[in-house]
């Protein structure tokens, strides 16, 4: 076996070129993972968005809340339904809300921003049990306020107390929430009588949060008013409603695989030439090296190992450079609605552009490699 040393004083002689080569791969795996840490911060987003002892629905044939509207007749029907939980007061633990995303102005920058809200009575706070108030304090029915997420104050700059117009009025915030981080954070909550008198959409439901007991008797709730005669209406628990809202992650991820391996193809041809170029250079070295007893796959696997090193070292910067990403919060379009993700780099990922960059190295280093243990020693000699 040719000594790691020789590899590595080969690419060393040649750095210049060496950079050069693995700077390829350097972009192409910074851009992966950013990629997949995108991919990975959107999923963990809606995983954390719901409760699992919660049920949604929605109008028939809906899938998202922005089109859903309920009538007041399946409504009442379906907070009466058996499994739903009830409080101390026997009544039923159901939330009724009214969602809608507008395009509001911000007065001092001018800049434009979609601003999500949802409109809601009481049983919001019973129903919504990972809504904690960590500013100021909840809206008051009546009153022309409403409190924000923290995902929206982060984007906005919004704090308590300031005004924001809102159909034919001014609303005051009074308060900032949080909700284990889940998709809740990037809206802003009012009460829901207020906000359709004043959008003309007095009665108006999108959706209603059913409370049961537990996540079994949720899925079975979910189950059994999805297939009801009687309710027209689409059912199934908050978990696996935003499980389908990140359903678009899936096809970003294969489109970054894509991506990502289309680049891969002009790192792999880089690798290709500078190898095929470094054998035109040791001809003569690798004639010796036969001379001197080292088998043709010896010189094989010598000139694999310096494509893999070339890969390794560009993989390594990129890597770096793409870790830069790691934590950093963005917004982005789920459905209808607009949630705050961050970027997550695992291990999952690292692993994943470390076997990407040796695999494209290999795969660039093959074809040099065989025509390095093809030359005949006396015939380079003469």
């Amino acid at each position: 076996m040719i000594p790691l040393s020789y590899s590595y004083r080969n690419l060393r002689v040649r750095w210049k070129t060496t950079l050069m080569t693995a700077s390829a791969f350097t972009l192409v795996v910074a851009a992966l993972v950013v990629m997949l840490a995108f991919i990975r911060g959107v999923e963990e987003a809606c995983a954390a968005s719901g409760e699992p002892e919660n049920v949604l629905l929605l109008a028939k044939g809906d899938n998202d809340e922005v089109m859903s509207q309920l009538n007041h007749v399946v409504v009442s029907q379906a907070e009466n339904t058996r499994g739903v939980a009830r409080d101390a007061a026997n009544q039923p633990l159901a939330s009724r809300e009214l969602f809608m995303v507008l395009q509001h102005q911000d007065e001092k920058t001018g800049a434009y921003h979609f601003l999500q809200l949802r409109g809601v009575l009481p049983a919001a706070f019973h129903v919504h049990a990972v809504v904690h108030v960590t500013a100021g304090q909840a809206f008051r029915p009546n009153q022309s306020e409403m409190m924000i997420g923290k995902a929206v104050q982060r984007e906005t700059g919004f704090q308590v107390g300031d005004l924001l117009e809102v159909g034919r009025k001014r609303w005051r915030i009074s308060g900032v929430f949080e909700a284990n981080g889940s998709a809740l954070e990037s809206e802003a909550w009012t009460d829901l009588n207020e906000l359709a008198s004043q959008l003309h959409r007095e009665g108006a439901c999108s959706s209603v949060v059913l409370r049961a007991p537990s996540s079994e008797a949720a899925e079975e709730l979910a189950e059994r008013l999805a297939h009801s005669r009687s309710l027209s209406v689409e059912a199934l628990t908050e978990t696996a409603y935003y499980r389908k809202q990140a359903e678009g992650a899936g096809v970003m991820r294969t489109a970054a695989w894509v991506i990502a391996w289309f680049m891969g193809v002009g790192a792999m041809f880089g690798v290709m030439n500078t190898m095929f170029a470094a054998i035109v250079q040791r001809t003569k070295d690798i004639a010796v090296l036969r001379i001197m007893g080292f088998e043709a796959v010896h010189i094989l696997l010598s000139f694999l190992i310096e494509a893999v090193l070339i890969a390794l070292l560009g993989g390594g910067l990129g890597l770096a450079l793409g870790y830069a990403a790691n934590g950093l919060t963005q917004s982005t379009a789920i459905g209808a609605r607009h949630i705050d993700f961050t970027f997550r780099i695992d291990a999952g990922i690292v692993c994943f552009a470390g076997v990407f960059a040796v695999v494209m190295g290999v795969l660039g280093g093959g074809l040099p490699a065989l025509s390095a243990m093809r030359i005949k020693p006396l015939e380079a000699l003469r």
